[in-house]
């Protein structure tokens, strides 16, 4: 394994179920979609064609609850036919109303993690998706004033990281990524030469499922408290 201690100046956090609640969410809103349209087919064919339309859509409008709310009415409108009308738009609206002003949830231990890593480290946010869904969540954590950065990503790839290390003119090997996601938060760090920790969540959406990367420069933890016994 990689010594981390007292090797890196900053620490860049996943903020999406890695900071504070958010998957449980979506499939809370996939959930409530799916007994919408209960009457014109079962969840399981419901969720599916979900789960496609979002695959079609991500690449063209990005990652967020807007390109949600464009997933479910493309399947609604699939999967309704010429029985789609004003009353289920609205109702899918709604869905992603609630799901985009949904009571704000800490990850159990965050706060005293961060508190701990502050004033040793220059502790910075490496999220994707919508910029202004992101930073409603970032300034709603109350989280905002314990981060020197927050870097809103288009994809998380590679190539993000890479600008993102320009920005802030550091190495890529100088990357300390801590997250959730082994697509967007593992992988792409540990291909540019980075070092990153692995917080396994809950819940996982399906697109950021993939095999953690056999590398030295990856480790993994039980939950975010044991990141203090790496880092101090």
């Amino acid at each position: 394994m990689t010594q981390v201690k007292g090797r890196f100046r900053y620490v860049f956090f996943d903020a999406d179920d890695t900071l504070w609640e958010n998957e449980s969410h979506f499939r809370e809103a996939e959930h409530r979609f799916a007994l919408l349209l209960s009457a014109y087919a079962p969840e399981n064919q419901i969720v599916e064609l979900l789960t496609q339309k979002q695959e079609e859509n991500i690449p063209v409008f990005g990652y967020g609850s807007k390109t949600f709310l464009i997933g479910m009415l493309d399947a609604a409108t699939e999967i309704c036919g010429e029985d789609f009308d004003a009353d289920i738009y609205a109702s899918v609206k709604e869905i992603i109303r609630e799901l985009a002003h949904h009571e704000f949830e800490l990850i159990d231990g965050v706060e005293e993690v961060l508190h701990a890593l502050s004033g040793k480290y220059v502790l910075a946010v490496a999220t994707k998706g919508d910029l202004t869904e992101q930073m409603y969540k970032y300034r709603a954590s109350g989280l905002e004033k314990t981060f020197h950065h927050i870097e809103v990503m288009e994809r998380k790839n590679e190539d993000d990281y890479l600008r993102m290390a320009a920005k802030l003119d550091i190495a890529p090997e100088e990357i300390l990524m801590v997250g959730n996601s082994v697509k967007s938060d593992i992988a792409p760090v540990v291909n540019i030469g980075g070092t990153a920790i692995h917080v396994p969540h809950t819940v996982t959406w399906i697109h950021e499922i993939m095999d953690i990367p056999d590398s030295d420069r990856v480790i993994e933890v039980k939950n975010i408290r044991e990141i203090l016994k790496i880092l101090l």
